[in-house]
């Protein structure tokens, strides 16, 4: 059963006004957080517990050539703060190491 045009823009529309009304709820009830106390310092870590929610999963499936390549470029992006040098060496890291049989 495929999906005729009608339900194709439904869905499409659909979409996009939940995306409107995530970012218009964002913006209205933003101002009204707290600024201080618990809920501060969660919304302050929730970058960082998302990005590592998006990574982890990606490195532990790479397996030992991920979690290598992992390191390496978090330590060159932190001595040399280039981002796209990091990533040279962490693509280089994984083909070295899966060239080596690992």
């Amino acid at each position: 059963m495929s999906p005729t045009v009608m339900e194709g823009i439904g869905v499409i529309a659909l979409s996009a006004l939940l995306v409107w009304g995530i970012r218009f709820l964002g913006l209205v009830f933003g101002e009204k957080l707290p600024r201080t106390g618990f809920f501060k310092r969660a919304m302050d870590a929730l970058p960082g517990a998302i990005f590592a929610a998006l990574v982890c999963p990606g490195i532990v499936e790479a397996g030992i050539p991920g979690g290598v390549a992992s390191c390496v470029i978090f330590v060159v992006t932190r001595k040399t703060g280039n981002v796209l040098l990091s990533l040279f060496l962490g693509v280089g890291t994984v083909a070295l190491l899966r060239g080596a049989g690992l």
